[in-house]
């Protein structure tokens, strides 16, 4: 399949809907992305914080360049900031940060490896009992897809999906494997995510055409696999409401939307001249 052109911020270009592939291409929102625009970080952002201390703890040369840093600048939060960022980042990733990233990346992988084979004989020993649990849980459902690219007009948003599957009941929904601590008891990206992915069409990059993922698709619903990579071996399907899901991501793209209101749009000087001028 011919690769999906990005921009500069990694969002896909795709044709507009209707159009040529010699027209300007538009920007679309990743799903993941726009199911962000919700979220409160808060937590997550003190956990990063924590995990930056420890990874300084740990690396004192990286204690020794931010000081040097420090001693430069009048101001290094503000001067020295792009230098302060990446010192941070490698603080984080001293602790371990990106270790758990990438953990959940070769996890997903992992699952395509099993889907498509069914053998467990090539997974890593340490992973072995994961994706055994993800045999037994996904047992029940037919897998129809994997990994496809699918476009949301009416969102603009686009991404790819990680599972098309065939409920008991008949029913065809997308499905979403996550493997955080805690996403079953903070759901609200999940649901924005499938119900962008659910609301989608298949996108051919090369012409612009836009076809039905599946003609059995109940829009409705989605289904999250949760695989926890850091809570032992245990794989759990939950069903997500996409009704208010298709609410949240409206929600959602309504933010998206006010963020992209310029500061001139809302503040100018205020001519105290004129004013007086008006009242004499």
């Amino acid at each position: 399949m011919t690769e999906i052109p990005r921009d500069r911020y990694l969002r896909p270009m795709i044709i507009p809907l209707g159009g040529s592939p010699d027209d300007e291409h538009v920007s679309y929102t990743r799903p993941s992305s726009i199911a962000k625009l919700l979220d409160d970080t808060s937590a997550l952002t003190a956990w990063k914080s924590r995990m930056a201390a420890v990874g300084l703890a740990r690396s004192p040369h990286l204690v020794d360049r931010i000081a040097s840093l420090s001693a430069k600048h009048v101001d290094p939060v503000r001067e020295a900031r792009g230098d302060l960022n990446k010192l941070v980042s490698q603080a984080s990733d001293a602790a371990g940060m990106m270790a758990a990233a990438d953990i959940g990346t070769s996890l997903h992988t992992l699952t395509e490896v099993v889907d498509t084979t069914g053998d467990l004989s090539q997974i890593p020993e340490r992973w072995r009992d994961h994706l055994d649990a993800y045999q037994r849980a996904m047992k029940p459902v037919d897998v129809l897809a994997m990994e496809q690219f699918v476009v949301n007009d009416d969102y603009q948003v686009a991404g790819t999906f990680d599972r098309l599957v065939r409920l008991p009941d008949g029913r065809v929904v997308v499905a979403d494997i996550k493997t955080g601590r805690s996403d079953p008891q903070y759901p609200t990206a999940v649901a924005i995510q499938l119900a962008a992915y659910s609301g989608g069409a298949f996108y051919d990059p090369e012409t612009g055409e836009r076809t039905v993922v599946h003609e059995d698709l109940d829009p409705t619903v989605g289904v999250l696999i949760h695989m926890p990579a850091a809570l032992g071996a245990s794989c759990t399907l939950y069903q997500v409401d996409l009704v208010p899901g298709r609410e949240l991501l409206d929600l959602a793209c309504r933010v998206r939307g006010a963020r992209r209101i310029r500061a001139h749009e809302l503040v100018v000087e205020l001519d105290t001249d004129n004013e007086r001028g008006n009242h004499e």
